[in-house]
């Protein structure tokens, strides 16, 4: 820890900023700071101190803070709903003319009235107090894709100041959206809260699909991939597969993977008809939301896909590509428009209109998981003829990946993006890596692919996004599961980056630390 505290308090010829430009993590560690935003270099070089922040309120108050006082507050009056009895249990009731400011009802009780609407309480005050929750939802929702939340964001905000009960979310999808605002932003990433509302959260969703709320498929789904993700970054791989698999079954069983299929249903749909374009997008986005997530996590642990390819008729996958969630209003779907066969259309190099970030994301992660089911076919005393048909499917998916990674767009600053490019190059590296001591070739291809994999790293300040999908701490780390055998041939300086950037998101993300301690183990035990 000495050597990033002397980082930290370096001096850069810089002349120190004032103190209202000091972030607040200097200010209390007593350091120099160089007052750059978003990330001031001590803390972007520090383990334990990676969240930089500047008091922006009135007061000295961070944003985080300002969530973090709105998040207790709601923490505070679900625990009362559960506990009438537990102190300060009671709310004051406004009166019907008396202004916000009046004792009737002070700040913290016109907080706590607004949770109180939610969960059941009187509609006659509806709108006194949801702005304060609406903040945290906002708030969690600015980093939806990389949390995996598919529904309009405007529209469901919007609903929280429904007068009826079945015009709100459903309250398991509303705990497990706590949960998060909780998880991300707590100070130094602890909070004494966070393990009573994820019980919470686990209990609502359990219950979820028996409420009789209208939304209850779609928001139960929503549910359980905000748990799979929470899940997968605490490396908490059980629980997230049960999550992931409660998602994928409820998915299924809706049929959200035949939305604008060609044939005819087999069965009598699960789901009324969508109300609009936007609510048959929010269909078509969940089902790839689940598919991306459920389909990058079995090929880590190397379990069947849920959703095979080719496969049968029933289980084959006849949705289009997903659009930006706020395109289906402005550019509705051609009513005739009919689907069939979506991933092998990929796979065949036929052309398509998934260009949006999702579909790109979902492309990516059909090539990742198609690459370790291609890998897996290679047996070593094959015949002639099963060579033959093995390197064949080899080389048209290796031209695949290339005709993907050529179209992707550069990552910037999105996280998203950055993952999609990550599968992409995992994919090439997983379909090379067996045959690095027969090939040369599939050495220098897979070195191209780490380089392209640094690349990323080297242009984008991946740490200092405020979330990622956890699957990235997995595909770096299977990359140096692949590299550490080669560093005699492999250059050096790849496996260094992975390893910075891997040390720098650690404390932030228990799988990234779990899994940089078996490189750094792996590492030592070839010397």
């Amino acid at each position: 820890m000495s050597s990033f505290r002397g980082k930290g308090s370096s001096s850069s010829g810089r002349a120190t900023p004032a103190r209202g430009n000091t972030c607040l993590n200097c200010r209390r560690r007593r350091i120099k700071c160089d007052g750059q935003r978003p990330v001031c270099r001590p803390c972007s070089t520090s383990v334990s101190y990676g969240d930089c922040e500047y008091p922006e309120l009135g007061g000295g108050m961070t944003r985080t803070q300002a969530l973090e006082e709105q998040i207790a507050v709601l923490e505070s009056r679900i625990q009362q709903l559960e506990d009438p009895g537990h102190p300060g249990g009671a709310i004051l009731l406004a009166q019907p003319y008396a202004s916000p400011a009046s004792p009737g009802m002070s700040c913290m009780n016109l907080r706590r009235h607004a949770l109180t609407i939610f969960l059941g309480g009187s509609p006659l005050a509806v709108n006194e107090g949801v702005s304060e929750l609406s903040t945290v939802v906002q708030a969690v929702l600015q980093n939806s894709a990389e949390i995996g939340f598919f529904l309009h964001p405007h529209r469901f905000i919007h609903s929280l100041s429904s007068s009826h009960p079945h015009g709100r979310p459903l309250i398991a999808l509303m705990s497990c959206i706590l949960l998060w605002g909780s998880h991300l932003y707590a100070s130094n990433g602890v909070n004494r809260h966070e393990s009573t509302i994820l019980a919470r959260a686990l209990r609502d969703t359990a219950q979820g699909l028996a409420s009789g709320h209208p939304q209850a498929v779609m928001h139960c789904i929503q549910a359980e991939v905000l748990l799979s993700h929470y899940f997968y970054r605490q490396s908490r791989f059980v629980e997230a597969k049960y999550h992931t698999s409660t998602a994928v079954s409820i998915t299924l069983s809706a049929q959200l993977h035949k939305t604008r299929s060609a044939d005819a249903p087999s069965h009598a749909p699960a789901l009324p008809p969508p109300a609009d374009a936007v609510e048959e997008g929010e269909r078509i986005n969940g089902f790839w939301t689940v598919f991306i997530l459920s389909s990058c996590w079995s090929a880590v642990d190397g379990s069947p896909s849920p959703f095979p390819y080719p496969s049968s008729p029933e289980a084959r996958v006849d949705v289009p590509w997903p659009l930006d969630i706020g395109s289906y209003a402005q550019v509705p779907r051609p009513p005739d428009l009919r689907c069939r066969g979506t991933l092998q259309r990929f796979l065949d190099n036929q052309d398509d209109s998934g260009t949006s970030m999702l579909a790109l994301h979902a492309k990516a992660s059909v090539l990742f998981t198609q690459a370790s089911r291609i890998v897996q076919g290679y047996r070593p005393g094959m015949n002639q003829q099963q060579t033959a048909t093995f390197f064949g499917c080899y080389n048209a998916f290796q031209t695949t990946i290339e005709n993907f990674t050529a179209k992707l767009p550069a990552p910037t600053t999105s996280a998203t993006a950055v993952v999609t490019h990550s599968l992409a190059h995992a994919a090439m590296i997983r379909i090379h890596a067996p045959f690095l001591s027969m090939n040369p070739a599939s050495r220098g291809r897979m070195a191209d692919s780490m380089r392209a994999l640094v690349r990323i790293i080297d242009a984008v300040d991946i740490p200092g996004l405020p979330v990622v999908d956890s699957i990235i701490g997995m595909i770096w780390a299977r990359s140096c599961q692949v590299l550490i055998p080669e560093m005699p041939n492999a250059p050096a300086h790849l496996l260094a980056s992975i390893l910075s950037v891997m040390e720098r998101m650690r404390a932030r993300y228990p799988v990234i630390n779990d899994q940089l301690v078996e490189v750094r183990a792996a590492q030592a035990a070839l010397g």
